[in-house]
């Protein structure tokens, strides 16, 4: 039997070790669980507020020392932070770990007996990136080995979460109403619940410049005071997300039109 502190060695040095080389795997978990092992990913906030919490959990189990690194692809998500649950002996965590494209973070734990234990092994969080597009991103969990003395606990294999991130996609705006008021030209348009706001542009012709009228957040409709008798008038939304460099903008509604006329005296 190994030495203990050679084991003790080899084991927290695998964490290290694991920024440099990559482990062969053939067996991928089909959900991210292998008893007495689970992984969750919970998600809160959206888009740029986005927030992601990994947690590794433990079953009662007899364990001496164990292996794990959590991959995530640094395009899309940057970690924050992390903490370790279950006390053991001794435990080394790389935050620095990196394999092929991927980055993560090892964690690496030996117990000076074998120890009867459960609940949660580490917790991870991420943030996402500025500016995503909807899509899914995948969070691996490489065990490189789980054990109670020389007994397999858990076999070296990899589990998959797949969360979903960025910021949905916008639908084009359709101005649903037009109509001339005592307050002005009233446009209304369809609400989409990914939007920030929206933008209305205006024009004095259907295929001329059309020019900033107004931002709007919060609300799907407008007055325009800004009119004048016997002319008409070309509208057109385009819906946003974000703010400053990062702000993406759907597609521009079709234009509608309306001629203004003499209302009461006003518009004159």
């Amino acid at each position: 039997m190994m030495n203990k502190s050679i084991k003790r060695a080899a084991v927290l040095c695998m964490a290290a070790l694991t920024l440099f080389t990559s482990t062969p795997y053939t067996n991928v978990a089909k959900a991210a669980n292998v008893t007495p092992l689970h992984t969750a990913v919970t998600s809160t906030g959206k888009a740029d507020s986005q927030k992601i919490t990994y947690k590794l959990t433990l079953d009662k189990t007899t364990v001496s020392d164990g292996r794990v690194a959590v991959e995530y692809d640094p395009n899309v998500l940057v970690l924050k932070s992390d903490s370790e649950g279950i006390k053991f002996s001794d435990v080394d965590v790389n935050k620095n770990y990196e394999n092929d494209e991927a980055k993560g973070i090892a964690y690496a734990f030996v117990n000076d007996a074998p120890k009867t234990a459960a609940g949660t092994l580490m917790t991870v969080q991420f943030t996402v990136k500025a500016g995503l597009k909807t899509q899914d991103t995948t969070i691996k969990t490489k065990v490189l080995g789980l054990n109670n003395e020389a007994t397999d606990v858990v076999a070296a294999q990899d589990l998959e979460d797949v969360v979903s991130v960025g910021r949905p996609a916008l639908s084009t705006p359709k101005i649903t109403g037009i109509s001339q008021t005592i307050l002005g030209v009233y446009v209304k348009w369809t609400k989409d619940a990914n939007a920030d706001g929206y933008v209305v542009y205006k024009s004095t012709s259907k295929n001329g410049k059309y020019t900033k009228f107004a931002t709007i957040s919060g609300l799907n409709s407008l007055y325009d005071i800004a009119v004048a008798n016997n002319k008409t008038y070309y509208y057109k939304v385009v819906s946003y997300q974000g703010s400053g460099a990062n702000r993406v903008y759907s597609e521009e509604s079709a234009p509608v039109s309306i001629k203004v006329k003499k209302f009461f005296g006003l518009f004159s």
